[in-house]
Protein backbone atom coordinates (compact mmCIF):
# COMPACT_ATOMS: atom_id res chain seq x y z
CA UNK A 1 0.00 0.00 0.00
CA UNK A 2 3.01 2.03 0.85
CA UNK A 3 4.30 2.15 -2.50
CA UNK A 4 1.51 3.68 -4.76
CA UNK A 5 1.06 6.38 -2.20
CA UNK A 6 5.03 7.05 -2.51
CA UNK A 7 4.75 6.96 -6.30
CA UNK A 8 2.28 9.24 -6.50
CA UNK A 9 3.92 11.69 -4.06
CA UNK A 10 6.89 11.25 -6.79
CA UNK A 11 5.20 12.11 -9.54
CA UNK A 12 3.30 14.89 -7.97
CA UNK A 13 6.95 16.33 -6.83
CA UNK A 14 8.25 15.61 -10.07
CA UNK A 15 5.79 17.82 -11.89
CA UNK A 16 5.37 20.37 -9.15
CA UNK A 17 9.48 20.91 -9.74
CA UNK A 18 9.18 20.97 -13.61
CA UNK A 19 6.39 23.26 -13.51
CA UNK A 20 8.39 26.28 -10.97
CA UNK A 21 11.74 25.34 -13.29
CA UNK A 22 9.24 26.56 -16.21
CA UNK A 23 8.81 29.35 -14.26
CA UNK A 24 12.02 30.23 -13.12
CA UNK A 25 13.13 30.22 -16.32
CA UNK A 26 15.05 33.29 -17.38
CA UNK A 27 16.00 32.25 -21.23
CA UNK A 28 15.47 33.97 -24.14
CA UNK A 29 15.00 32.97 -27.59
CA UNK A 30 17.06 34.82 -30.31
CA UNK A 31 14.98 36.35 -32.94
CA UNK A 32 16.50 38.12 -35.87
CA UNK A 33 16.47 41.34 -34.16
CA UNK A 34 17.88 40.41 -30.61
CA UNK A 35 20.94 39.11 -32.70
CA UNK A 36 21.32 42.00 -34.87
CA UNK A 37 20.72 44.39 -31.62
CA UNK A 38 23.42 42.05 -29.63
CA UNK A 39 26.07 42.40 -31.93
CA UNK A 40 25.09 46.30 -32.76
CA UNK A 41 25.79 46.19 -28.83
CA UNK A 42 29.31 44.40 -29.03
CA UNK A 43 30.72 46.53 -31.11
CA UNK A 44 32.16 50.99 -31.34
CA UNK A 45 31.99 51.08 -27.71
CA UNK A 46 28.36 49.28 -27.46
CA UNK A 47 26.94 47.88 -23.87
CA UNK A 48 28.64 44.81 -24.79
CA UNK A 49 31.84 45.82 -26.43
CA UNK A 50 35.01 44.65 -24.38
CA UNK A 51 37.76 44.75 -27.33
CA UNK A 52 37.72 48.29 -28.37
CA UNK A 53 38.84 49.83 -25.01
CA UNK A 54 42.00 46.82 -24.91
CA UNK A 55 42.94 47.97 -28.23
CA UNK A 56 47.07 47.87 -28.09
CA UNK A 57 47.20 45.86 -25.14
CA UNK A 58 45.20 42.60 -26.25
CA UNK A 59 47.88 40.58 -25.03
CA UNK A 60 48.79 41.82 -21.46
CA UNK A 61 47.32 39.65 -18.82
CA UNK A 62 44.35 39.74 -16.83
CA UNK A 63 43.20 38.14 -13.30
CA UNK A 64 39.83 35.95 -13.99
CA UNK A 65 39.78 34.35 -11.13
CA UNK A 66 42.16 34.03 -8.27
CA UNK A 67 44.66 31.71 -9.98
CA UNK A 68 43.19 32.22 -13.37
CA UNK A 69 45.09 34.66 -15.85
CA UNK A 70 44.11 35.57 -19.71
CA UNK A 71 45.37 37.65 -21.87
CA UNK A 72 43.17 40.64 -22.44
CA UNK A 73 41.51 39.54 -25.38
CA UNK A 74 40.24 36.57 -24.09
CA UNK A 75 39.39 38.16 -20.72
CA UNK A 76 36.78 39.89 -23.05
CA UNK A 77 35.38 37.34 -24.68
CA UNK A 78 34.61 35.74 -20.96
CA UNK A 79 33.03 38.79 -20.02
CA UNK A 80 31.10 39.20 -23.20
CA UNK A 81 29.64 35.56 -22.91
CA UNK A 82 29.19 35.53 -19.20
CA UNK A 83 26.85 38.79 -19.77
CA UNK A 84 24.97 36.95 -22.97
CA UNK A 85 24.64 33.75 -20.44
CA UNK A 86 23.40 36.15 -17.22
CA UNK A 87 21.29 38.59 -20.03
CA UNK A 88 19.35 35.04 -21.27
CA UNK A 89 21.08 33.64 -23.66
CA UNK A 90 21.29 30.28 -21.99
CA UNK A 91 21.92 28.55 -25.24
CA UNK A 92 25.56 27.82 -25.97
CA UNK A 93 25.15 27.60 -29.89
CA UNK A 94 23.86 30.53 -29.88
CA UNK A 95 26.48 32.21 -28.24
CA UNK A 96 29.02 30.51 -30.35
CA UNK A 97 26.72 31.78 -33.52
CA UNK A 98 27.05 35.31 -32.07
CA UNK A 99 30.44 35.45 -31.42
CA UNK A 100 31.51 34.09 -34.80
CA UNK A 101 28.99 36.43 -36.77
CA UNK A 102 30.75 39.57 -34.29
CA UNK A 103 34.05 38.09 -35.51
CA UNK A 104 33.56 36.79 -38.88
CA UNK A 105 35.25 33.99 -38.10
CA UNK A 106 34.85 30.43 -37.15
CA UNK A 107 35.93 30.51 -33.58
CA UNK A 108 38.61 28.06 -32.68
CA UNK A 109 38.99 25.67 -29.43
CA UNK A 110 40.40 28.47 -27.35
CA UNK A 111 37.94 30.75 -28.06
CA UNK A 112 34.98 27.38 -27.46
CA UNK A 113 36.78 26.87 -23.91
CA UNK A 114 36.86 30.28 -22.81
CA UNK A 115 32.96 30.78 -23.98
CA UNK A 116 32.03 27.40 -22.58
CA UNK A 117 34.35 28.51 -18.78
CA UNK A 118 32.10 32.02 -19.13
CA UNK A 119 28.64 30.19 -19.55
CA UNK A 120 29.05 27.43 -17.02
CA UNK A 121 30.75 30.45 -14.20
CA UNK A 122 27.50 32.67 -15.82
CA UNK A 123 24.81 29.42 -14.24
CA UNK A 124 26.62 28.73 -11.34
CA UNK A 125 26.06 32.29 -9.97
CA UNK A 126 22.94 33.78 -11.12
CA UNK A 127 22.86 36.26 -8.77
CA UNK A 128 26.07 38.07 -9.27
CA UNK A 129 26.08 40.95 -11.30
CA UNK A 130 29.06 40.27 -13.65
CA UNK A 131 32.91 38.92 -13.54
CA UNK A 132 32.99 42.39 -15.89
CA UNK A 133 32.75 44.18 -12.95
CA UNK A 134 34.89 42.80 -10.00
Amino acid sequence: MRLPILSVLLVYSISAFAQNSKLNDTSIKLTGQMRSNLIKASKNNGKLDYWTRIKGHEFEGEMIEHDFYAAKEDAALIKWAYDLTIAGVKNKTDIISLYEELKGHKANNNELNYIDYAYHKALEKPLMKSIAYE
